[in-house]
Parts: C-alpha cells; structure tokens; sequence
C-alpha cells in the first residue's frame, strides 16, 4: 500500500468469519445486517446478525439442521428468515426458519415460501398450489393472519451502488495511489467522494478503497491482495453506512459516511 495510507474512519462494525460470505441482507427499520456464510469443506452453512450502527453482535455463526440446504432469505421485522429448496436442482424457495436476536429458532413452517416482507407482517404462498394464493403471516409468531392477499407493498430499501467512471480528473488524482487496472469505481455520498479500483504493482493486482472529501484523502485501504480476477462489487451504502466485504471473502466492515 501507498505511503498515504489512512484510516481515519473507523468501523462501526467489523466481523470476520470462518467460511466465506454468501449473502448479506439489511434489515434497514431496526439496523440489523445478516450474513450468510458457507464452508464447502464440511458442507455446512452459518447464519449471523449484527447491529450495524453499535457493531455489537447478535448471533454469530449459528446453523440448523441441514443448514448447507438452507440459505438466508431476508432481514426484517428484527427476525432473520432462512428458505429451504423444493429441490436440489431448482431455486425455487420453499420453507421458511425464523430466527430470533439471539438466533434460536422462533419458529419453523415447511408448507409456506417467503415472498416478500411488509409493514403488516410477511407475504407468504403454498408452493405445491399451482397458482399462488398469497397470505399474510405474523413475522413474529408464524401464524397465518389472512388469506387470499390481492394486493401489497413490499417494504422498500434505499441501496446505494457505485457507477463506473471516466473521469480523467479523477483517474489522474487516484494515481499515485496505484494505476487503475480495469473500470473505476465511484459514488457521492453525504459529500464524501467513495471510489473503488484495483492496481498492480509489481503484478501483483489488488482491490482499493479511498473515501475523499473536497478532494482530501481521509481514509484508504486495501479490500483485497493477490488477488486473481476483477471484483465487480466493491461495496454500496444503505442508511448512511458503507458496507464492503474484504479479506478472501471472510471479512465484512461498515463506515459510517
């Protein structure tokens, strides 16, 4: 890494993990992040959640029973949700766990699929009924409130994603840090300019993060070293937070910006 190496942000939350992260879903209303991980090397899948504003740790690598056949569905209503697969050769979703704060299970249904989260509760069908009839079911308790569901609003998520940029400005500014290799990375937020972009020095290709404001570096690191191919996804904002995975997958930090 450079000589101006900074890292006057300090993160809110900061996880590392046994295996690597497969999923990651916000339960934005209640400031929860879930992270799915997954060991190929003993088939297992663990499931975690954190307060992303405090950092503190709710659960942490917790599975249930076949979890490498159980994946995180979403994060909301202060539960994390898990779906089943109607086999091992579709995607198509069927079961649901729901898993509390201090991720026991809360309750289990297998003739129900997750559809979408609501203000009321969660939107939920039988899977083995050809046409779907939608329901409304308890996100506490799993106990179905209403049938035939015509319509509903799905609760909405402001994500920020970086966009590539051309900016010669830009691409000139961040070269003494390294000579971007392959696109650039860039979003505005709150002020703070985030770019994102990967450099070889010495062929050895890594993945940056630099957080400047009025043009001031006030934070820069490295997300990845040694690595073999582009990573497309660097990291994207929600509530004001900056989240990025690092470290072969095993790591994820959030930035308050």
């Amino acid at each position: 890494m450079s000589s101006t190496t900074k890292y006057t942000l300090k993160p809110s939350l900061r996880a590392n993990f046994k295996g690597i992260i497969w999923k990651v879903e916000t339960d934005a209303a209640n400031r929860i992040i879930a992270v799915e991980t997954r060991n190929s090397e003993n088939r297992t899948a663990s499931y975690s959640a954190f307060n992303f504003e405090t950092g503190r740790t709710l659960f942490k690598e917790v599975t249930v029973q076949d979890s490498w056949h159980w994946g995180l569905d979403m994060a909301c209503h202060s539960l994390v949700y898990l779906h089943s697969y109607v086999n091992e050769k579709t995607p198509e979703h069927k079961a649901i766990i729901a898993l509390d704060t201090s991720g026991s299970i809360a309750w289990q249904i297998y003739n129900r699929t997750l559809d979408s989260a609501i203000a009321e509760g969660l939107v939920v069908y039988n899977p083995t009924v050809q046409q779907k009839q939608y329901e409304l079911l308890n996100p506490v308790s799993g106990i179905i409130e209403k049938s035939n569901i015509s319509s509903f609003i799905p609760l909405g998520r402001n994500i920020y994603f970086p966009e590539i940029t051309t900016d010669q400005d830009l691409l000139k500014s961040i070269e003494e840090i390294g000579t971007p290799v392959g696109p650039v990375s860039y979003l505005v937020h709150n002020g703070k300019e985030c770019v994102s972009f990967h450099a070889a020095e010495n062929s050895i290709l890594s993945q940056y993060l630099v957080i400047r404001t009025n043009g001031i570096v006030i934070h820069e690191e490295i997300l990845e070293h040694n690595i073999q191919k582009l990573n497309p996804e660097p990291f994207y904002i929600e509530q004001d937070h900056l989240f990025c995975i690092r470290n072969n997958k095993a790591e994820i930090v959030a930035y308050l910006v």
